[in-house]
C-alpha cells in the first residue's frame, strides 16, 4: 500500500516535494524549488535530480525520528510520521499525508 505525504516548510506553507512509501522511500522536490536552495535547507541531500529512490524506506528519514523509535517497525514509524508529522525542533518542515 502506497503512503504518501506533502513535504511542506511550515513558515511559509509552501510545499516543497513529496515523500512517499511503496516498498521503497521516493522523494521528489517540487519542480518550483531550487535543488541547490533545498540542498542548503533540506534534510534529504539530492544529487544531480530532485528525486531520491531508496529501498530503505528509512535511512533518509531516521534522524527525525525520536531514539526510541527508530529500532521499530517501519508500520509504527509511518503511524508516528501520520500523527506528528515528522516536526523537529530545527527546522519548519513537517510532512501531510496525502489521502487517496
Amino acid at each position: 500500500m502506497k503512503t504518501t505525504f506533502r513535504l511542506i516548510h511550515g513558515d511559509t506553507r509552501k510545499e516543497y516535494g513529496t515523500i512517499s512509501f511503496n516498498g521503497k522511500f521516493i522523494f521528489d522536490l517540487d519542480d518550483s524549488i531550487d535543488k541547490d536552495l533545498w540542498n542548503k535547507i533540506g534534510f534529504i541531500e539530492l544529487d544531480d535530480t530532485k528525486h531520491v529512490e531508496s529501498d530503505d524506506l528509512f535511512r533518509h528519514l531516521n534522524s527525525r525520528l525520536p531514539i526510541q523509535l527508530r529500532d521499530k517497525s517501519n508500520r509504527e514509524k509511518l503511524e508516528y510520521i501520520k500523527q506528528s508529522g515528522l516536526r523537529v525542533a530545527s527546522d519548519s518542515f513537517y510532512l501531510s499525508e496525502i489521502k487517496e
